[in-house]
């Protein structure tokens, strides 16, 4: 008999006092979207109760909201410009349990060097830090990375505990052409069971239906309801994205309604660390979302649990029996200001300070491979770089548009100045 689950088991049913008990508490059913008042009872870091329960250690909550651990479905946590420790710490007080990442951005300089340097510095934290293999080493055929990642660099990572799949399919042409180095990584993602997140920005109609063919589940591009509408019509989950440079929240806000809120989850895709500190992480888009109208219950859901069913994370996302005592209390459903942070029925933050569990530990005595510390290897820039060499009748400007990612070309007359 598994002596751990026993006792679990004898917590829940009473025959022994649960080790912890949050008493009078309000609680988000994510099951039925609804508030639900209670006890939580905890006992090895699981759920194991809700209802009434006296606990050999009670805290009571007096009516404030309980809420499942908050998880970020796409980040690139080296965009953060922090190390994994570091960004734990940041985020850990605004109530985030989980992060789903996309090392792509550290590959493209280091390699599979810089896939185990994040794999290892992610160890250890109160923070679970769950991997999505970068699909698009280099992102573009053009591009001058450090590194060519195929399906077979790939493969050895699938055998990792907390690697979850590929990363978003940034080649969305290559894909729906069937280029042969990408239909590769996706087979190899298949015959080990595991996700595909996709990156398709404006993807419509064929080109769309040719891409979820490939077996992509995801996007976290939708810039427009149209376009997140259609893509959950062919079965993707979306994501939506607010972070530092997209900000796609208030153009998709009527997401947050039936019956599209049950296919979508709320994303940061990289947010800067003045940000974080600042402004918060997944709690912020909470916030957010509830001051233009969204329902703050779903807004929970969608920045909890459909990431945790999405990813099949299935024992955590909830507050239920057979959970994963990951929990956050916050004052209320409108202010969303986060009180306490447990990881396993352990507290780890309260009133935005951390305090160290048992189980946390430090990676940062871990050496920086070169490889990934001296990373700069690019020319001096000088000023005559900038200048343009032959003179023609118009010049291709590329144009950013503000809160997105997506870029405008306009054709503008050339000048010697």
């Amino acid at each position: 008999m598994d002596r751990m689950l026993a006792e679990r088991i004898f917590a829940a049913s009473g025959r022994k006092k649960p080790s912890l008990v949050l008493k009078n508490a309000r609680m988000v059913n994510v099951f039925t979207s609804e508030l639900e008042d209670g006890d939580i009872a905890i006992e090895g870091g699981y759920i194991v109760g809700i209802g009434f329960y006296e606990g050999e250690t009670e805290v009571d909550v007096g009516g404030q909201v309980v809420c499942p651990g908050l998880i970020d479905g796409h980040i690139h946590l080296e965009s953060s410009m922090l190390s994994p420790e570091e960004f734990a710490k940041t985020v850990i007080p605004h109530g985030t349990s989980a992060v789903i990442t996309d090392p792509h951005e550290i590959a493209n300089v280091a390699g599979t060097e810089g896939i185990r340097f994040m794999m290892e510095r992610s160890r250890n934290l109160d923070l679970d830090v769950y991997f999505m293999l970068p699909s698009c080493v280099p992102a573009a055929k053009l591009d001058e990375s450090g590194a060519v990642l195929t399906a077979d660099d790939l493969a050895p990572f699938y055998q990792e505990k907390y690697v979850l799949g590929l990363a978003e399919l940034m080649d969305s042409h290559g894909t729906i052409q069937a280029d042969p180095g990408i239909m590769s990584k996706i087979m190899s993602a298949a015959k080990h069971g595991r996700l595909i997140d996709g990156h398709g920005p404006l993807l419509s109609g064929r080109q769309l239906n040719a891409y979820i063919t490939a077996g992509v589940g995801s996007d976290h591009e939708c810039s427009c309801m149209e376009e997140a509408v259609e893509k959950i019509k062919r079965g993707q989950w979306v994501m939506i994205r607010e972070g530092t440079a997209a900000r796609n929240l208030k153009a998709l806000l009527p997401l947050f309604e039936e019956p599209y809120y049950h296919r979508c989850m709320l994303v940061t895709d990289d947010r800067h660390p003045g940000e974080l500190s600042r402004l918060g992480h997944m709690d912020y888009i909470i916030r957010k979302a509830i001051r233009l109208g969204a329902d703050p219950v779903r807004a929970v859901i969608m920045a909890s649990y459909q990431a945790a069913r999405y990813f099949r994370l299935n024992e955590t996302g909830a507050i239920a029996p057979g959970y994963q005592a990951n929990l956050i209390v916050v004052s209320d459903l409108k202010e969303f200001t986060v009180s306490k942070v447990y990881r396993k029925g352990i507290l780890v933050a309260e009133d935005g300070r951390l305090v160290q569990s048992p189980e946390a530990g430090t990676n940062a005595h871990r050496q920086i491979p070169d490889k990934v510390g001296n990373s700069f290897r690019l020319k001096e820039i000088v000023s005559e770089d900038f200048v343009m060499k032959e003179e023609g009748d118009t010049i291709r400007v590329l144009c950013l548009t503000p809160g997105e990612l997506t870029t405008k070309e306009k054709l503008v007359p050339w000048t010697e100045n």
